[in-house]
């Protein structure tokens, strides 16, 4: 039982510290039909910066389709090139966010940003409830936000 509440409190110590920075945000009509949304890091190593990408995908049922892409400047978040990592001043605490790594061998070699578990890329629907003048709508939005711990 002693265990219980001691992991229940650091669970909770973990979610109160936790913060959010909303990134962007999509109605329901902007991603109409099979759309498929995702978020990465990208980095400039010569400048330093760090940004996130977002690509919005839509399949058109009669075959078509199209790929939007959206860059998002994120207050605090840089790359540090002596270390290879992305970082994020968030609320006075400086967070390793994700780390540039070399991957593969020979002529399959590449760079790759691989995600620490102390920042989430995460997206969600949300029901809004909007007035147009005349009567009140319910609709949907997809919100991006960067989770730091």
């Amino acid at each position: 039982m002693k265990n219980l509440v001691v992991i229940l409190s650091l669970a909770i110590a973990t979610a109160v510290n936790a913060g959010e920075i909303k990134l962007k945000e999509f109605s329901q009509f902007e991603l109409w039909g099979n759309p498929s949304v995702g978020q990465e890091f990208q980095i400039n190593e010569e400048l330093g910066r760090a940004w996130v990408s977002i690509k919005v995908t839509i399949s058109d049922p009669d075959g078509g389709g199209s790929t939007d892409e959206y860059r998002v400047k994120v207050p605090g978040l840089s790359y540090d090139k002596a270390t290879s990592s992305i970082n994020i001043d968030f609320e006075g605490k400086i967070t390793e966010c994700a780390v540039q790594k070399t991957l593969g061998r020979s002529i399959f070699r590449r760079k790759e940003i691989v995600m620490n578990s102390s920042c989430k890329l995460e997206g969600r629907w949300r029901s809004v409830i909007y007035d147009d003048g005349f009567e009140m709508k319910k609709t949907s939005k997809y919100e991006i936000f960067l989770v730091v711990e």
